[in-house]
């Protein structure tokens, strides 16, 4: 699955379209999102070697499902 990431500056700016498909998920299918997110980011991050360490690095990240 290919992910196109877009980045708004404001609610204002996002299209309809796309925040009509994220308002219709789950909390849980938005931190999952999330998830996803932060762990490519962290793949291009550090695809460059110049770039230092991550301040959090070596910390265990959990995503616990929301209590209902």
């Amino acid at each position: 699955m290919d992910l196109v990431i877009k980045k708004y500056k404001s609610w204002q700016d996002v299209p309809t379209n796309d925040l009509e498909f994220w308002l219709q998920k789950t909390p849980e299918q938005r931190l999952q999102a999330a998830k996803i997110l932060i762990e490519r980011a962290e793949k291009f991050y550090y695809s460059n070697p110049k770039n230092k360490p991550l301040y959090y690095e070596g910390r265990i990240s959990k995503f616990h499902p929301i209590a209902k």
